[in-house]
């Protein structure tokens, strides 16, 4: 992992260093420029997952035929895959460094453009008149004011995924269960059965109950995002972790998300199974939920629903009537500033991305974004749009998430959030997580020592009081 003091560092001199180099044509990151009424490629880099490149590959194309110009060039969008080692922002904060920056990306969550933000690496785009009108387009008025960082705009919001949890449909029906868990209670009952029925559990290929590889992984910072940060927020009915340099995290709510992970005990998958969804039989009875697969799991021959092979489920939440709350895999649009970057590759970029969101297409890019994707477009409107109406009743599974959605949370808007989450992981979640794999099933460990080992770490990452 690239730490991020290094990164600014390095950011810092390239970007001091460039600014008195200057660029040509044929060295600039964003894309390349010809002579005067030739043509401006504009490099616009996709998450790293195919069925985006595969969204932005389609919009770029029919962009291009449109042959809109700049200073009397013609705009040519290129998409790529953006690199992803070890992660999709390591790659970025590389590119930043290395002058090889496209002149735009998505994939970029609230918290990390915070940290670009803060090196000076994106642009401002809340006075744009393209950003204020692809707002009102996408009915995000009273949606918006939850990406701004320090009072300003940074991203264009994407999509939003609620991160639940997903079953394994056909094992709670085994076990005697008609509805997915809601609560601790209900997961202690689950869990009980399996542990009375792990033969019967055996006839239909479970091994397992949870599946997560990164749990015992200090490599892998973001994943907190997904098996602490969702069942926090719901168990503890809090939904901040930093606020104004403040850890906000609350202690007990803290404890009670270690030890409701520690319910799984040993029986807790932490290998790889590459296709634990898609197989004939899925070995596990529930993982955090992935909705970017849904795709996926019906070329696989799945289907959704409690009498189906998979559903998706709530947070749990210590009693009825508490909110559900789960952290938003919520991202969006940036545009980057480097001297690498023309003006025209720039403005090249603006245009790219006005066009998709103009008030005339900005619909059916983002219903053909749901249809691409079958992740939830950022908007206000999605359930009451009729031009969403058949691309819901297609997707049940997108029906339980839209809901969910009502619920999500974003990360932190912390330009230390990495350094903050790889503490909670290394001294507190991982050290917690090799003991818990030596017990049996509801026999937690007691989670206090780990969680105050994380507190005092993450402070001292964070520089947090």
């Amino acid at each position: 992992m690239i730490m991020k003091k290094l990164i600014c560092a390095m950011l810092a001199g390239i970007m001091l260093a460039s600014a008195f180099s200057g660029c040509s044509p044929s060295d600039t990151a964003g894309g390349e420029s010809s002579e005067s009424g030739g043509v401006v490629t504009v490099n616009f880099w996709s998450a790293p997952q195919k069925v985006q490149y595969n969204f932005w590959t389609a919009k770029a194309k029919a962009f291009n035929e449109t042959e809109t110009k700049v200073n009397g060039k013609t705009i040519n969008v290129k998409v790529q895959e953006m690199p992803e080692s070890p992660s999709s922002e390591a790659g970025i904060q590389n590119a930043i460094v290395t002058g090889t920056v496209p002149a735009a990306s998505e994939n970029i969550s609230r918290s990390f453009a915070a940290t670009l933000a803060s090196s000076g690496a994106v642009y401002d785009l809340q006075d744009e008149q393209w950003f204020k009108d692809a707002v009102a387009a996408k009915k995000m008025e009273n949606i918006i004011a939850g990406w701004a960082i320090d009072s300003k705009q940074y991203v264009l919001p994407e999509y939003v995924n609620p991160m639940t949890w997903q079953w394994n449909a056909k094992a709670l029906r085994a076990l005697g269960f008609s509805k997915v868990p809601q609560t601790v209670d209900d997961l202690d009952a689950v869990l009980k059965a399996f542990v009375s029925n792990k033969s019967k559990m055996s006839e239909i290929g479970v091994t397992h109950t949870l599946y997560r590889t990164s749990l015992a992984r200090n490599d892998q910072w973001w994943e907190r995002w997904y098996d602490f940060q969702s069942p926090y927020m719901a168990l503890s009915q809090k939904t901040t972790w930093v606020e104004n340099g403040k850890l906000t995290l609350d202690r007990q709510g803290a404890i009670d998300t270690f030890e409701l992970l520690g319910k799984f005990g040993n029986t807790i998958q932490t290998n790889e199974v590459t296709d634990a969804w898609t197989a004939e039989n899925p070995p596990i009875l529930l993982s955090v939920s992935s909705p970017w697969d849904i795709q996926t799991l019906r070329a696989a021959g799945k289907t959704y629903g409690m009498d189906g092979d998979y559903v998706f489920g709530p947070s749990l939440v210590k009693k009825a009537g508490d909110t559900p709350y789960n952290f938003a895999d919520s991202k969006g649009i940036v545009l980057y500033k480097n001297s690498k970057i023309s003006d025209e590759q720039h403005q090249g970029a603006v245009a790219f991305l006005k066009w998709v969101y103009s008030s005339e297409n900005c619909t059916q890019s983002d219903v053909d974004w749901l249809k691409a994707t079958t992740m939830i477009p950022v908007r206000g409107d999605i359930s009451t749009n009729s031009a969403f109406a058949d691309q819901l009743k297609q997707y049940p599974e997108l029906k339980d998430l839209v809901e969910f959605s009502k619920y999500s949370i974003p990360c932190m808007a912390s330009d230390k959030m990495t350094d903050i989450q790889t503490a909670l992981t290394e001294s507190g979640l991982s050290v917690y997580i090799q003991e818990v794999l030596k017990q049996e099933p509801l026999h937690a460990p007691d989670a206090s020592k780990a969680v105050d080992s994380a507190f005092s770490a993450m402070k001292a990452a964070g520089n947090l009081s």
